[in-house]
């Protein structure tokens, strides 16, 4: 009998009306917030994901679904949705029309992951992404609609974590002193994290094998090595939420699994969920475009639930 592959599954009755429930809720919010819906294609070029995402993150080395196209161009299924966005927002000039442009998505992604509890390998997003501004008010804006989100879905006490990854100005110092302290410790990390040391120090701080995290305690905290710029709109972010009395931890751990995040960085996690307590998580991405070989100016935050 021929059987859903491995790694994904049917929504059937009565979960598919609790699917549709979450939907339409999250769809009010977004109207509440002016955002629009907007549809990417399920697959694109594999370079969209290679320059966006980071070639040396787990996503692009190891978990993309990837072909060769009859034509031999390299084509692969979404594995997130913020590149794509990024991509149409650049392809259609989206920066010439006046005001934020606020966007949001529902949909199937695709990571080939190892199928366990609360993984699968198309696995349904629900996301936003507000671009056009550099400003801290922004980032308050989007956490907050991401708890109406959760709220408006039944959820309660949602964890929110926050923190800043900084940018290309301050963070190249933070990641060299990390590499040099990272090297005597290497051999007592993790397979990948020994790898990461060399290539993307940064990327050791996200990892969540337990045995790795005495050592990754006792590194340095990115938030001593802020630039002013950052500093500041760190602190103006944290006052916004605090105005809306937005309960918040700072961790400085939190890096995120994506190479273009800059500044401002959070995730929300709940503790009915054990180990994977992640619901969502999202951050700051101004340089994307330019990693993308745009001269289009494209800053922005966004986040993904799912």
């Amino acid at each position: 009998m021929i059987k859903a592959i491995r790694g994904t599954r049917d929504i059937l009755p009565p979960s598919s009306a609790v699917w549709n429930y979450v939907e339409s809720a999250a769809r009010e919010v977004f109207r509440t917030f002016h955002c629009q819906e907007i549809r990417t294609p399920l697959f694109e070029s594999t370079e969209l994901f290679a320059r966006g995402v980071g070639a040396d993150t787990d996503i692009v080395s190891k978990e993309m679904y990837t072909w060769q196209d009859r034509d031999g161009s390299s084509l692969t299924l979404r594995p997130e949705n913020t590149a794509s966005v990024i991509r149409a927002y650049i392809e259609h000039r989206l920066d010439q029309q006046p005001g934020l442009k606020k966007l949001y998505y529902i949909g199937p992604m695709f990571r080939r992951e190892r199928p366990q509890k609360g993984r699968y390998r198309q696995f349904s997003q629900i996301g936003a992404e507000v671009i056009g501004s550099e400003s801290p008010a922004v980032d308050a804006e989007v956490i907050e609609m991401v708890l109406e989100v959760l709220a408006r879905c039944g959820v309660e006490s949602a964890h929110l974590i926050l923190n800043s990854v900084g940018c290309p100005k301050c963070r190249p110092g933070f990641v060299e002193e990390l590499r040099e302290r990272l090297q005597p410790l290497k051999s007592s990390l993790c397979q990948d994290c020994q790898r990461r040391t060399d290539s993307n120090p940064l990327r050791v701080l996200d990892c969540k094998v337990p045995e790795d995290q005495p050592v990754i305690d006792s590194l340095p905290s990115i938030l001593d090595h802020l630039c002013e710029a950052c500093a500041d709109h760190f602190a103006a972010v944290r006052r916004l939420l605090d105005v809306r009395a937005i309960d918040y931890e700072i961790r400085s751990r939190l890096v995120r699994g994506l190479d273009y995040y800059t500044r401002t960085t959070f995730e929300v996690t709940h503790g009915a969920l054990g180990a994977q307590n992640s619901i969502l998580g999202g951050g700051r991405y101004d340089g994307l475009a330019e990693s993308l070989g745009s001269r289009v100016a494209a800053p922005g935050i966004g986040f993904s639930i799912g």
